[in-house]
C-alpha cells in the first residue's frame, strides 16, 4: 500500500478520533459499515473490469438521458 493509500484511510478516521473519541469513533465506522458495506470495496469489485471507453459510452449514454 502506499502512503497515499494510506492517508486517504487514516486521516479521516484520525479526525473523527479527534472529534468524537476513539470509542464513539470506531462506534461511528462500524455502525456504517453495517448499514452500508464498504462501498469502496463494491465499487472496485463492480468497476475492476470496465474500460475507459465501456465508462466513457455510459457517460454518454446517461448525459443523452438528462440523467446528469
Amino acid at each position: 500500500m502506499t502512503k497515499a493509500q494510506i492517508a486517504t484511510v487514516e486521516v479521516p478516521f484520525e479526525a473523527l478520533v479527534k472529534e468524537l473519541g476513539a470509542k464513539r469513533a470506531i462506534k461511528f465506522v462500524s455502525e456504517i459499515r453495517r448499514r452500508y458495506g464498504d462501498s469502496v470495496v463494491e465499487l472496485r469489485k463492480t468497476t475492476e473490469k470496465l474500460t475507459i471507453e465501456q465508462i466513457e459510452k455510459e457517460i454518454g449514454q446517461l448525459r443523452k438521458e438528462g440523467k446528469i
